[in-house]
């Protein structure tokens, strides 16, 4: 099976398994604020994230991005988080906002990735 019919299955499994999630939150729920902290997450979230990454936004035009959590263990990483905790603080909701330029955050990720081929996280 090729991986672009893998990646779909896989997508759909995980879309059944949210709208199963929905259904009985919906059904046991009361307005309870788990209940609605699940669905804003979720929700903040759309589209696929693979296990062992997540999802952040980038730039102005709020440009998504799913990175590889390892990528976290690097310096330029570091300094990304440590601007956005100074731009938007800890109480962030939803997809973890960057504020950095979409084109200088393509090219830390195009570094991340050769330093991730030559093992030389810092």
């Amino acid at each position: 099976m090729d991986s672009k019919k893998l990646s779909k299955i896989t997508e759909l499994v995980s879309f059944q398994q949210m709208l199963k999630k929905w259904k009985k939150r919906a059904v046991a729920g009361n307005g309870s604020s788990k209940s609605i902290r699940f669905l804003k997450r979720t929700l903040s979230l759309s589209g696929y994230i693979p296990k062992g990454c997540f999802a952040v936004c980038v730039g102005q035009e709020m440009q998504r991005f799913v990175i590889p959590t390892e990528y976290l263990r690097h310096t330029a990483f570091a300094v990304l988080l440590g601007e956005a905790e100074e731009e938007f603080g800890f109480e962030q909701e939803g997809v973890l906002r960057i504020p950095c330029e979409v084109s200088v955050f393509r090219s830390i990720l195009k570094m991340v990735e050769k330093n991730k081929e030559d093992n030389h996280y810092c």
